[in-house]
């Protein structure tokens, strides 16, 4: 069963700092970090990418470039430049939290799920109520396979307000995996009336369907998900036949 992706959905551009050489290079600098955003804007980021490495030749402390460079090479799939830009920025700027959530997420797609989790404790230990910080964590331990501990940072996350599909997915995802079906049916069911067309869910509440032995539901469930594209709800279906 496979997590909802959440990957990097809105970039936070970090725009203008003071700058302390010539007017003419600030100038220079400016215009290029707004041509640079519009490329990423284009989803052009190999363009974007060149522009923010260019304002860096021209000056090594302009710090938004080297956020800008990082989520546009994440985008490139380039994580281990992406996670030295964001590094370089944490250490010379201290806490921040765009460039804190975006490594951990950036760890999380290398597989790297401890560091993923030491960045998302570093941002919950200044915001216990990240709802952002709490649910990707809950993720990270999925993967590192502590389940129990996956569906407690889910709780929280629902707990603290998150009423989002993907919560309720993913912890249905982690109710699946301990064999917990019927609890995994309610919370895909909360996901599905939240997004009616969320097929990941519905293939998936078919699934857990199947395995209580309820195969009029699993049934229906694994053709609407059919239905919606779902590439494996055939097979399941056959297997039933």
């Amino acid at each position: 069963m496979s997590i909802v992706s959440k990957r990097l959905k809105s970039i936070s551009f970090i725009l203008f700092l003071v700058l302390s050489f010539s007017s003419c290079t600030k100038m220079k600098v400016e215009k290029l970090n707004k041509k640079g955003m519009e490329l990423f804007e284009k989803k052009k980021y190999k363009a974007a990418n060149q522009v923010f490495s260019e304002i860096l030749s021209l000056d090594k402390d302009f710090l938004p470039a080297y956020f800008n460079r990082a989520i546009a090479n994440s985008f490139l799939k380039k994580n281990a430049k992406a996670i030295k830009d964001l590094s370089h920025l944490i250490k010379v700027q201290g806490y921040a939290e765009e460039a804190v959530l975006n490594r951990a997420i950036i760890y999380e797609n290398m597989g790297k799920y401890q560091e993923a989790i030491k960045d998302y404790d570093r941002i919950l230990e200044v915001n216990p109520h990240h709802l952002k910080a709490i649910h990707y964590k809950g993720i990270s331990l999925y993967y590192t396979g502590d389940f129990n501990a996956a569906i407690a940072e889910y709780n929280k996350a629902i707990k603290n307000g998150l009423d989002v599909s993907g919560v309720y997915y993913n912890k249905g995802v982690a109710l699946d995996c301990l064999n917990k079906y019927k609890l995994a049916i309610e919370n895909y069911s909360k996901a599905i009336k939240i997004d009616k067309k969320f097929k990941k869910a519905i293939y998936a509440r078919g699934v857990a369907y199947y395995n209580i032995k309820d195969l009029r539901l699993a049934k229906a469930n694994l053709e609407y998900a059919k239905k919606l594209g779902h590439p494996k709800a055939e097979s399941i279906l056959k297997k039933m036949k």
